[in-house]
């Protein structure tokens, strides 16, 4: 009994370390960002909302008269969620490289970088939650029970976002250009993630096809569900969506853990 204490001691001494680190880590990358922006922090609020806008100006005629009475809260959600996946990700592409000295010169846990990076990520999406929450006040839509099934959706997406962002921060040591090539795979998957369109307009094909192969279709799916529509999304979305989560986490953690002392080695 003894010795199980003394694991579980050390266990939370080493959780409350890595968040001391990863909390320091955050706010050095905020005080980076924010010191070449004159906008600051309330960018973090307006930027879904300059998506929004730009979005339902561009597409609206297109995809919005007819399909929807609430096309902007439609958009909005999807691009909340994608900007989540996104820029966290994207962030992680840069994880180990630029903390290229810690790396070398601590004893620090390596994927508390990659968490970091996770972190911040979610914490900008915190602030776009202002924005989602003051046009879903706009359209009148009463509060429902459904709508906590928004947090294990998020917590899903965080998930899938760290095993992904570990795979990226190894492989982008190693091959720089892997940044070009990930932007050009996020702007497909924006066109890919029904985003600014209906999917019901798609055949039954492609809609089975972006459920099964595009977990951030997924998603955002499950989000406008339990929202907008104040429905319990479908048990085989919650499913999609697990699976995909727990198995880039698992290929994620698996790949680094293999890599990162080659990739310190050779910094």
């Amino acid at each position: 009994m003894g010795k199980t204490q003394q694991i579980i001691r050390r266990r939370v001494d080493e959780l409350q370390q890595n968040m001391f680190v990863i909390h320091q880590l955050v706010i050095r990358d905020k005080k980076r960002n924010l010191s070449s922006t004159f906008m600051g922090e309330l960018w973090e609020v307006i930027n879904p909302l300059i998506n929004m806008v730009v979005m339902v100006l561009v597409f609206g005629k297109m995809f919005g008269d007819g399909s929807s009475s609430r096309f902007p809260l439609y958009v909005l959600t999807g691009t909340t969620i994608y900007g989540l996946f996104t820029s966290g990700t994207t962030m992680c592409l840069n994880a180990l490289m630029g903390n290229k000295n810690f790396l070398i010169k601590t004893q620090i846990k390596k994927n508390v970088y990659v968490d970091q990076k996770i972190l911040l990520a979610f914490r900008n999406f915190l602030f776009s939650l202002m924005i989602y929450a003051f046009v879903i006040a706009l359209y009148r839509i009463r509060p429902s029970v459904t709508w906590l099934l928004f947090i294990p959706d998020v917590l899903l997406t965080l998930i899938m976002m760290l095993g992904i962002g570990k795979i990226l921060a190894v492989i982008n040591v190693t091959f720089a250009d892997i940044t070009y090539f990930y932007k050009i795979f996020t702007l497909f998957l924006m066109y890919g993630s029904a985003i600014f369109y209906r999917v019901d307009r798609l055949s039954p094909i492609m809609q089975k096809c972006m459920t099964i192969l595009n977990p951030l279709y997924t998603v955002i799916s499950i989000s406008r569900e339990c929202v907008m529509e104040r429905m319990y999304p479908n048990w085989k979305l919650w499913a999609i969506a697990s699976v995909y989560a727990g198995g880039c986490y698992v290929v994620g953690t698996i790949f680094f853990n293999r890599k990162i002392e080659d990739i310190v080695a050779k910094m």
